[in-house]
């Protein structure tokens, strides 16, 4: 049967390991199991689910109760805390297929094409200017440029 505890400290080195309370005065030792990939260790204070080890007296600590972020159904938000357990930064995985990074005012560009935009835009500026150097003072462009960058938005990421 499991007991909520009370996570003291931590102690990571190649697993995380705790020191938990869940009775007055009683420090276990515990490790901490978690989801794979996961690499999470709870703040102190945090409220965990600690099972024995059947016969052991050693426990396990098999999960943490986390505060909601929000996510509804079928999505995953992945936030860190500072020492004192405020949220500073998240990823939201969302059911649209939209992943926000530490909110979504802005859309995430792929440089690469950003880049291709941008060096076509110059080479047209800079045909124009030397077409029109030679000749007296600058005129409206003989060309109309067909540079864009709309391809390197990326609508599936969103930034501040």
């Amino acid at each position: 049967m499991g007991r909520i505890a009370r996570w003291l400290s931590s102690k990571i080195e190649t697993y995380i390991e705790g020191v938990v309370e869940s009775r007055i005065n009683e420090a276990l030792k515990c490790m901490l199991y978690g989801a794979s990939g996961d690499d999470s260790p709870p703040l102190p204070e945090d409220r965990v689910l600690i099972i024995e080890k059947t016969g052991s007296g050693s426990y396990v600590v098999c999960g943490t109760l986390s505060v909601s972020q929000g996510a509804n159904p079928g999505e995953k938000i992945l936030y860190s805390r500072d020492s004192s357990g405020t949220v500073k930064s998240t990823i939201k995985l969302l059911s649209t297929g939209i992943i926000e990074v530490n909110g979504n005012a802005d859309f995430a560009v792929a440089f690469n094409d950003l880049k291709i935009g941008f060096d076509q835009l110059k080479s047209d500026y800079n045909l124009h200017s030397h077409a029109t150097a030679a000749t007296g003072p600058p005129v409206p462009p003989s060309i109309i440029s067909t540079a864009s960058i709309d391809a390197a938005k990326v609508a599936g990421v969103k930034l501040p």
